[in-house]
């Protein structure tokens, strides 16, 4: 089977590791692996693992430079730009393709709605949702099975340095940049969709950045969060900083009974050998269940799940008003202005803690404000003590910790990156 990759840049590398991964057990051949990329050349992370596998680059411009055997069974995996990706779907299946890999966020504008829904009614499609196939995310829905949890708030924090990313153009198409809303809350969103159900609003949304284009617009890349609830009422926050100098990718579900879930999913490829992953299951400061990770491949699951779906032929169809509904509320954070703001304290911290800690005008109850209040305080007070590095990988080493929130002198430890011992 042949394999279309458009995209030769960061996330066309990323697709192609885990392609590469299926190459090695014999389910692919690599040099049936095409890229089209306007550029005419890979990216420097992909064409460092072409070399590294011994293979010839073999990009070309356009599509119409492809000669496939069989364009309707030929998979197209579309790495492109967000607000490329609604025409080129439609561009490849004018063409004869019917087998599609979809990176997120797959915004749809409303002119091309009809058109999008025609192409995905008549071709095997897969979203791609690669935390959902980790096992961290299998591990957490285990827990709320087991305990048969209510969440009624799930916090993400999506973190991580993209300011050199930011500045060469990484996402940017021919009409403009991505914003902080369209980077890492697109995972953020459906791990809050698979964990609470469909969200319903956004009741809250801003996006801060200190780096400005040449002209002097913000480049809106920098520090963000989404607040809303879920169809049956339950509340997410999801905050994202691109700033930020250590990657960061945790999730905080609070169910109604006390229960509480932390976990920290491991980022893909060659950030993987540097951060663990787990999840813990605790009643206030009481560790009940942990289970850690020493690597956890989501996007390897990812790729092996569509190409698997893809080279069969079974249903895989896409629901687009799942997509219009996530569309929707990725496009009213980017265009609306932000809703009224919580009034902060005096020590305003970051936009997730500001909002979640200083307003509570979500509803929650006042046990589950409480819990969450008290979290935090005991996460910081985990991290600077050096306890809990593998679930909480945003620690700094070099940062010297707050008088206020040091332990005592004798009973201080040096942060290291240890896991806790199962």
């Amino acid at each position: 089977m042949d394999l279309v990759i458009a995209g030769a840049g960061k996330a066309g590398s990323l697709h192609y590791r885990a392609y590469s991964h299926l190459a090695r057990s014999g389910r692919l051949d690599r040099d049936r692996i095409r890229f089209v990329d306007p550029i005419r050349r890979a990216g420097p992370e992909l064409a460092a693992l072409l070399r590294r596998d011994g293979v010839t680059e073999k990009v070309v411009a356009d599509r119409a430079e492809l000669t496939p055997t069989a364009p309707e069974s030929t998979i197209v995996d579309l790495c492109l730009p967000s607000r490329t990706l609604a025409p080129a779907l439609l561009e490849w299946w004018r063409a004869g393709y019917r087998k599609f890999v979809i990176e997120k966020p797959f915004t749809v504008p409303p002119e091309l709605v009809d058109d999008v829904r025609r192409v995905l009614e008549t071709s095997q499609a897969v979203l791609v949702r690669n935390y959902l196939h980790s096992q961290v995310h299998a591990a957490v829905r285990d827990l709320i099975g087991l305990y048969d949890l209510d969440p009624v708030l799930c916090v993400t924090n999506f973190s991580k340095d993209r300011r050199a990313d930011n500045l060469r153009g990484r996402g940017a198409s021919g009409t403009a940049s991505p914003t902080v809303f369209e980077v890492e809350m697109p995972h953020q969103l459906y791990i809050g969709t698979d964990l609470l159900g469909e969200p319903a609003q956004v009741e809250y949304a801003e996006d801060l950045d200190p780096m400005t284009a040449p002209d002097g617009t913000p480049l809106r890349l920098g520090e963000g969060v989404i607040v809303g609830r879920a169809a049956h009422g339950a509340a997410f926050v999801h905050y994202s900083n691109l700033h930020y100098p250590t990657i960061v990718r945790s999730l905080d579900l609070f169910s109604r009974d006390g229960l509480s879930i932390h976990a920290t999913y491991a980022p893909i490829c060659e950030e993987l050998a540097d951060i663990k992953a787990g999840v813990m299951l605790c009643r206030g400061s009481t560790v009940i269940s942990k289970r850690l990770f020493t690597s956890d491949d989501n996007m390897l699951g990812m790729v092996s799940h569509a190409f698997t779906r893809l080279s069969s032929d079974a249903p895989a169809h896409v629901d687009l008003d799942e997509v219009l509904r996530n569309s929707a509320l990725i496009r009213s954070a980017v265009d609306e202005p932000a809703g009224p703001r919580p009034a902060l304290g005096s020590a305003r911290g970051d936009v997730l803690q500001g909002w979640v800690a200083d307003s509570f005008k979500l509803g929650l109850e006042a046990g589950v404000g409480q819990a969450f209040l008290a979290f935090l305080e005991q996460r910081q007070r985990a991290r600077l003590a050096g306890v809990l590095p593998a679930l909480d990988p945003a620690f700094h080493t070099a940062t010297p910790a707050p008088t206020s929130l040091r332990p005592p002198a004798a009973g201080r430890e040096r942060l290291t990156r240890e896991v806790l011992v199962p």
